[in-house]
């Protein structure tokens, strides 16, 4: 545990003026005392924020990285409250013996300082600074062999200081040998030797028939120490969450695609995540047999493998990088799909083309430029539109695709043809307030807000290729005549309208009758299923 140099020359300071107290205890001493008291209360508040600081910081990598950081952060709190706790107990300590000795209650002798906490007056404005029953009657009790125990006696501090020293070293573990060991002579309270070199325990060389202004610095050299154990912990946990990781200095994303070839039909699948590596740490790449690869200024390395043969290839390598346990090895495979140059013509909306529309299919031909590929059908016409083909005016059951492929020679080729089956599109249906057949009750409301008969086709990525051309409305009312309005278009008329606006709770619409047309006015006229709503009061 490594200690600033001004902490070093405040231990120092301590243990001269500790030994100056066999030989002289003049004015002059005490009030040296009374200066060390003071620097190292500053010490430990200098220590207090600093801690604060990496806390702090701790608290922000671990909201940024809960998973990773929040382990060692409640292992940092755990530090924090028992250091608060052993140095606020201390205070308390010091408050006491203080006002022992000057007579005083203790409320007098404490102030709130600018960080909020309580603070001791200064031990240079105590009178008895030279006081000796103090320490000895609160802390050691008449017999120094045996200092008593109980509440705020040097004892009961003994045990606590054990208990924060041993919390560490727990926290620690067998991680650190070297820290584990810093803890066990920074607070070290075995029996020692005083100044008149008479074996004594811990608790009587430091405050038994000892002057006031020893004692106390005593303590706040303890306080002092605590708040640099809990300093170097916290730091020493920070540092563990990435004890083992890896350095770097260049973010990217990465790509990696669960295959090279997508067949028709089924999703492409890919990683995508955030790839690190160090640009000043190359790795050694080789690829196959064991054949290097050249690695770039970048770090990355830049495979070529050769296309020779048609199918699935295969094939693997591995890079070797020095991490900070030593040198890591990471297997990798390269898998990759060599085809033959063919035609691919597919439909983007289905897996046939339909009479009467516009059927849009999109025409490629692997490694050879879009602008090389001339297409052609044998039934009906295909066009450009926009990056892709239209294909429509068909007739028959069958249409098969095919092209004409430019070389770079000037040569040309034939590719194909790719068969595609020819269908009528499926009857569309009725809706009517986003009701059709298949509906049996309708909102009045939705019902008078309706403005015509629209038809949809089912399960289609087609937009509204049809059009209502004409239909047969009834409003049947339970002990009356039914009322009927013949409509031409897909737009309600007047007498429509003033039906459906008659309509009770109850009543039963008929929508009878209903014609539709492709709208680009191909092909004849379909019949849609008939609608049968009873009206019912909106909710």
């Amino acid at each position: 545990m490594q200690m600033p140099p001004r902490q070093k020359m405040i231990n120092m300071m301590y243990l001269v003026l500790t030994a100056m107290l066999a030989m002289n205890v003049s004015k002059e001493v005490l009030d040296s005392f009374a200066v060390l008291d003071a620097e190292l209360v500053r010490s430990e508040q200098a220590h207090h924020q600093r801690t604060a600081v990496e806390y702090a910081q701790f608290d922000n990598m671990t909201a940024k990285f809960p998973e990773v950081y929040r382990p060692q952060r409640d292992l940092a709190e755990q530090v924090r409250l028992a250091a608060d706790s052993l140095v606020d107990h201390i205070g308390v300590m010091k408050a006491r013996v203080v006002a022992e000795a000057e007579g005083e209650p203790m409320d007098k002798l404490m102030a709130r300082g600018s960080d909020g906490r309580d603070t001791l007056k200064a031990l240079m404005t105590v009178e008895r600074k030279d006081d000796r029953d103090a320490l000895a009657n609160l802390l050691i009790g008449s017999e120094p062999s045996a200092p008593k125990d109980g509440p705020f006696t040097a004892r009961d501090l003994h045990r606590r200081i054990d208990a924060f020293r041993e919390l560490l070293k727990r926290t620690v573990g067998d991680a650190d040998p070297i820290m584990t060991a810093s803890l066990d002579q920074l607070f070290d309270l075995q029996d020692r030797r005083d100044a008149s070199g008479t074996m004594n325990n811990w608790e009587s060389t430091n405050f038994y028939e000892v002057p006031l202004a020893a004692g106390i610095a005593a303590l706040s050299k303890v306080q002092t120490d605590v708040r640099t154990a809990e300093n170097d912990m916290v730091k020493w946990l920070y540092r563990q969450v990435s004890k083992d990781s890896h350095t770097v200095n260049t973010l990217a994303a990465a790509v990696i695609p669960a295959s090279s070839t997508v067949l028709l039909g089924e999703p492409y699948r890919a990683q995508v995540f955030l790839a690190a590596s160090d640009s000043r740490v190359r790795p050694e790449v080789t690829v196959g047999e064991g054949r290097k690869v050249d690695v770039g200024p970048d770090g990355k390395a830049h495979v070529e493998l050769p296309s020779d043969r048609v199918g699935e290839q295969l094939v693997k390598g591995l890079m070797r990088y020095q991490g900070p346990k030593g040198v890591e090895e990471y297997p990798y495979e390269l898998k990759y799909q060599v085809m033959a140059p063919l035609l691919v013509a597919s439909p983007t909306k289905m897996n046939v083309l339909y009479r009467g529309v516009d059927n849009p299919i999109e025409l490629s031909v692997p490694g050879v430029a879009a602008d090389r590929i001339q297409p052609a059908i044998d039934n009906g016409s295909i066009s450009r539109a926009g990056n892709g083909w239209v294909v429509n005016r068909l007739t028959g059951g069958k249409a098969q695709v095919s092209a004409v492929v430019r070389n770079d020679d000037g040569s040309t080729r034939r590719i194909g043809p790719v068969q595609f089956r020819v269908k009528d599109l499926p009857p569309p249906m009725a809706y009517v307030a986003q009701k059709n057949a298949r509906d049996s009750k309708v909102c009045k409301k939705a019902l008078e807000a309706a403005q015509g008969i629209l038809a949809r086709l089912e399960d289609s990525d087609f937009e509204a290729p049809f059009k209502v051309t004409r239909f047969k409305l009834t409003l049947v009312r339970k002990g009356s005549p039914p009322l009927e309005a013949e409509v031409v278009g897909n737009a309600f008329n007047d007498k429509a309208r003033e039906l459906l606006h008659a309509a009770r709770v109850n009543d039963v619409v008929y929508f009878e009758e209903i014609k539709a047309k492709l709208t680009n006015g191909q092909g004849n006229e379909v019949a849609l299923p008939s609608i049968a709503l009873k009206v019912q009061a909106c909710q």
